[in-house]
């Protein structure tokens, strides 16, 4: 009985051991964990505040890989053929619901204006976000 009682305390203090030893040195080859710093005067809806130093910086343009959009620029809502409105609806509704309002503001800024018939779903889009 004295022997198995021994046998049982050895195994937990090998198994502390281990555990002990696994948590001091592997820690040391796992990669660093990356830290995000988040601005004090941010009122934690990092969406809203991404947005609101968009506005601030307003020569900052983000594509939300359409670059290919930027050839029309300077050309009038109502002059869009269909193919070209697909090209931007296509966009549009890729997006992720609070991407909308940023995609926007990136299309202004670039002077490209939506297609007319697209302009109330964008607003649809706005609204369910």
């Amino acid at each position: 009985m004295l022997v198995l009682v021994g046998i049982l305390v050895g195994l937990f203090l090998l198994l502390a051991l281990g555990t002990w030893l696994s948590n001091r040195f592997g820690k040391q080859t796992s990669e660093p964990e990356e830290k995000t710093t988040i601005s004090l005067d941010c009122c934690g809806a990092h969406e809203i505040c991404d947005f609101e130093e968009m506005l601030n910086n307003p020569d900052e343009i983000v594509y939300f890989e359409d670059e290919e959009l930027d050839r029309y620029k300077g050309v009038n809502p109502n002059e869009y053929e269909d193919e070209q409105i697909d090209e931007f609806r296509e966009v549009l509704y890729t997006l992720d619901g609070e991407e909308v309002r940023k995609w926007l503001l990136s299309i202004e800024r670039r002077k490209i204006q939506l297609p007319s018939v697209l302009k109330q779903e964008a607003i649809q889009l706005l609204a369910e976000a």
